[in-house]
Order: C-alpha cells, then structure tokens, then sequence
C-alpha cells in the first residue's frame, strides 16, 4: 500500500512539473481594459468588470501550458451609461454574445497565441506577455487587435465617416491566479 501511494505522490509531483501549477483567475485582482481612438483626437478608455479563468502555469520554465479565460460583455464599463448601454445592445449584442473568451494556443517565450471569440468570431491573436515586476505569479498580456475583424462595427454611417471610432483596439489582460 505505501508503494502506490508514494507512486502517485511521484506521479503527481512529476504532472505537476510537466504541465505547471493550475491556477484559477483572481478576481479581485485581474482586470481587462481597453483602449479605442474616438473622434481622432481622444481615447475612449474602459474595461470588463466581470472576467475570470483557469490556467496552468510553470514557474520554472515562465511558461503556460493552458489559459481559459472569459470576459461578460454586459459588464463593459466607460464610466458613461449611455455609452456603456450602447455598447451592451448595439455592439456587442450582449444578449445573442454574453461572453468573449480568450484560449492559449501556444506560448513562444514571450508571445503569447491565444484564440480570442468576440461575437462568434475566432481570430488568433498573438498578446505579449510580461511578468508584473517583484510577482511571481501576476501577469499582464497586450495585444491590438482590429475591431472590424470581430464583426464590431458600429453603424454604416459612422463606418462611411471614418472620423467616429478608430479601428484599433489596445487591449490589456492583468491577470493573477490562486
């Protein structure tokens, strides 16, 4: 009997070494936030209230060997209602596309390729990823991506116009696990 328990501590010391540690996503302490230019000349800034996920991380090698992760689109917060509801209904269509979620592909020392679902539309998108200094377990992954490849268009008119909402968004992911 102390045979096959001291094989299944080595079988699970040797997983854990193999695949990380699992994590699951802090609340409390992670955060998504994005940047998009408005009118040419400002930055609309916001971010998701609600996001959470697992992940497996080797401490040891700085690598991921999963990362599945969700934001809910109806917590998008601009610090404007009105613009925070017309995000919600008219955008993002929060009551066809709750979620968008975020999947590791693969990480390449700090590239980070994750298949990122906004409305139903799966682009790999390739974050870079840095460790928050003096932490060894809080992370923050950046990207751009293009809102128009995600289906994200606003009206034909203020799309004819182009001067309205750029098609660029900066996108932040800081993110600890416990």
């Amino acid at each position: 009997m102390k045979f096959l328990k001291n094989l299944a501590l080595i079988t699970t010391i040797g997983l854990t070494s193999m695949f990380g540690t699992e994590y699951t996503v802090d609340k409390d302490n992670s955060m998504v936030t994005f940047k998009i230019r408005h009118a040419v000349v400002a930055k609309v800034e916001g971010k998701f209230n609600d996001f959470s996920g697992t992940y497996a991380y080797d401490v040891n090698s700085s690598t991921f060997s999963s990362f599945e992760a969700e934001a809910k689109m109806a917590t998008v917060d601009t610090d404007d209602k009105y613009r925070d509801d017309h995000l919600k209904f008219k955008l993002f269509d929060v009551e066809q596309y709750p979620v968008m979620t975020l999947k590791l592909v693969k990480q390449d020392g700090s590239s980070f390729f994750s298949d990122l679902t906004i409305k139903d539309v799966t682009k790999q998108v390739e974050f870079t990823i840095s460790l928050v200094a003096d932490s060894v377990n809080k992370f923050i992954l950046s990207a751009e991506i293009s809102r128009e490849d995600f289906g994200l268009k606003f009206s034909d008119t203020a799309e004819m116009g182009g001067l309205a909402v750029g098609d660029t968004i900066e996108i932040n992911i800081l993110f600890t696990g416990v």
